[in-house]
């Protein structure tokens, strides 16, 4: 039930793959990342209750990524994704602390990022409230110059985001 299609699941975070049964006691999930020609076990052998696993997305990109799941006993009883979900990745690279910008200088906020359009870009003085640098830029750019403003505050953080998808 769930990856189903069109999720956004990124690496490094944990996700529930969720399912129905009946008259099925252990299941065995695996997932694709091209469109189902290849199968990589994420568990060999699962209880169907409750209806659930944990899995932590690999860090394997891609636009074509399924979820099968099979009966251990029976590997003729299987069902798989409807559609296509992503594996995607976001990562701030800099600044990544340490740094030490001046108020009214222009400095690079960069990233890496994969199966991610544009994304948003924020800033904190407190790690709480959020002012936004950038509302939408193209991910594929990977830098963004930005003029650190004029607010009184000892320690700032930046934080990037899927600009369409802000749990990313």
């Amino acid at each position: 039930t769930s990856p189903n299609g069109s999720e956004k699941w990124q690496v490094g975070k944990n996700y529930n793959i969720t399912w129905t049964s009946t008259n099925v006691s252990n299941v065995k999930l695996e997932y694709s990342t091209d469109n189902g020609t290849g199968w990589n076990t994420i568990v060999s052998s699962v209880s169907t209750t409750p209806a659930s696993y944990s899995w932590t997305i690999p860090n394997t990109v891609s636009t074509n990524c399924l979820i099968r799941i099979s009966d251990i006993s029976n590997s003729n009883i299987t069902d798989q994704s409807s559609a296509n979900f992503s594996i995607v990745s976001v990562v701030l690279t800099s600044p990544n602390g340490g740094e030490g910008w001046i108020e009214g200088s222009t400095h690079a906020i960069t990233w890496s990022s994969s199966n991610i359009t544009n994304v948003k870009l924020d800033y904190s003085t407190n790690g709480i409230a959020w002012t936004t640098i950038a509302a939408s830029t193209a991910a594929a750019a990977g830098t963004y110059n930005w003029t650190i403003p004029s607010v009184s505050a000892s320690t700032y953080r930046v934080r990037i985001s899927d600009a369409s998808d802000a749990t990313i």
